[in-house]
């Protein structure tokens, strides 16, 4: 049953995924967000299938792991500036604020990672954790491969 349920999951989310490659260049914010959640319910079916949760560590899990990776996020978006700039333009002083300042955001989302596994390690195993940071990264290998393909 759980097999057919990611099965089923997962063609959802490619076609979805297929049909946006394919020409939906263009989408609105509603279109964006109903396509990110197909995603985002594709990762949770094939990650909690990968790592074998109970039910009870489900729900006591995700709603830890949206606030990690909404925290995260935060933490990207302030270094996105720093990737950004045309470093011809700035002076020897700017480059090396800008270094130290991406080093310091590089710290503080190791940081994060440590808070997070000790929260994760008191809902699932370590082996479980082990298992969910492994199907974390497949999951967005898959996804990577899969927009590849739909867009050639």
């Amino acid at each position: 049953m759980k097999f057919i349920k990611l099965l089923f999951l997962s063609f959802m989310f490619l076609a979805g995924t297929v049909s946006y490659a394919q020409g939906h260049k263009k989408e609105t914010p509603e279109e964006r967000k109903a396509r990110i959640e197909k995603i985002e319910t594709a990762k949770i079916a094939f990650i909690s299938d990968k790592v074998e949760m109970t039910g009870e560590q489900a729900q006591r899990f995700w709603p830890v792991y949206r606030e990690h990776d909404r925290r995260r996020h935060e933490l990207r978006q302030k270094s996105r500036p720093y990737k950004e700039q045309n470093i011809n333009a700035l002076t020897d002083e700017q480059i090396q604020a800008g270094l130290e300042s991406r080093l310091n955001i590089r710290q503080r989302e190791l940081d994060l990672e440590k808070e997070y596994m000790d929260k994760y390690l008191r809902i699932i195993s370590p082996k479980q954790l082990a298992l969910f940071y492994r199907a974390e990264r497949e999951f967005t290998k898959l996804l990577l491969e899969r927009l590849q393909t739909a867009r050639k």
